[in-house]
């Protein structure tokens, strides 16, 4: 069984380091933004060592295995795993590479939102393995589908520990929120694009893939989105999804002190409500090695090792 690495940044090469520590899998294509390589027997330790410690966007110049396009490592790969940045304009060009791959009975497994925030019903019910893409450090999405025959009635949640470390800034330890803002760029808490963190986009995209799990399926445009901003203690950046009255939002809220959605800084919690329970997740929603050990995950449950 080998891989398709789509995307070869900090996750994708924390998960090609795990994947060959932990297991007896190959990657036999790896993609970045400037081109691929690929091996039909897969490549050796060495040569993934080579690869790794290869410059960002240096995959195709590092003189291991041999040029490829996608859609030739789809015809040798087994599982496709996608690391590659989100686009949330169309999807692409994971949008595609999904439904070739899906297409022709592959797996697919993925930490990118931005396909599933855009076609979840369209890719969703086939191999498709998407836990890395919410809360990666915490299999939410393994304990939706863990529900049913429970109906799910509301998720309530904190999804994005970029704004919810700034607002912990703010309102926990007494730092502007201007001051918090460019904190959190300089640590790189924030996205490359921060609008995405800032005007709810990555919430919201989050709130589609938790909904579309839970049974209602949402796109990315039905979800309504307020920009982060402070309106006094305690505001957190609350997704909501109604799956009673089929409505999502994502807006800054000020709850109330014993709500059981605080945690602060990069922290994130879920709160699901079904006709039978009331379920309080919390733990960290991002992190390379977290990302990477959730993909992994995936992966072995694709390929039937779990």
């Amino acid at each position: 069984m080998s891989v398709l690495l789509f995307g070869f940044g900090g996750v994708g090469r924390t998960y090609a380091e795990l994947l060959y520590e932990r297991t007896d899998l190959r990657i036999a294509a790896v993609f970045d933004s400037r081109g691929g390589a690929g091996s039909k027997d897969g490549f050796t330790r060495s040569e993934i060592r080579r690869l790794l410690e290869a410059p960002r966007g240096g995959v195709a110049t590092s003189g291991v295995g041999r040029a490829v396009t996608p859609d030739e490592a789809l015809d040798f790969c087994h599982v496709v795993v996608d690391v590659s940045p989100p686009n949330y304009e169309t999807g692409e060009p994971s949008l595609t590479l999904y439904r070739k791959a899906l297409s022709r009975g592959l797996a697919v497994v993925t930490a990118n939102k931005a396909p599933l925030a855009l076609a979840f019903s369209e890719i969703a019910g086939k191999r498709l393995y998407y836990k890395a893409t919410v809360m990666a450090g915490t299999p939410l999405v393994d304990l939706l589908k863990g529900l049913p025959p429970q109906t799910v009635l509301r998720v309530r949640g904190i999804l994005n520990g970029s704004t919810n470390y700034i607002l912990t800034r703010v309102y926990k330890d007494g730092v502007p929120f201007e001051a918090a803002l460019e904190e959190a760029r300089r640590l790189g808490v924030l996205e490359p694009d921060p609008r995405l963190d800032l005007e709810g986009v990555d919430a919201a995209a989050k709130l589609v893939i938790i909904a579309g799990t839970a049974g209602m399926p949402l796109r990315l445009a039905d979800v309504t989105r307020k920009p982060l901003a402070p309106l006094g203690p305690v505001t957190r950046y609350v997704a909501l999804a109604d799956l009673v009255e089929r409505r999502a939002s994502v807006e800054p809220v000020r709850l109330p002190p014993d709500d059981p959605l605080h945690v602060d800084y990069t922290m994130n919690a879920v709160e699901i409500t079904t006709d039978a329970n009331a379920i309080i997740v919390k733990g960290k929603g991002a992190g390379r090695l977290e990302t990477a050990y959730a993909l992994l995950n995936d992966t072995l449950r694709a390929v039937g090792r779990l």
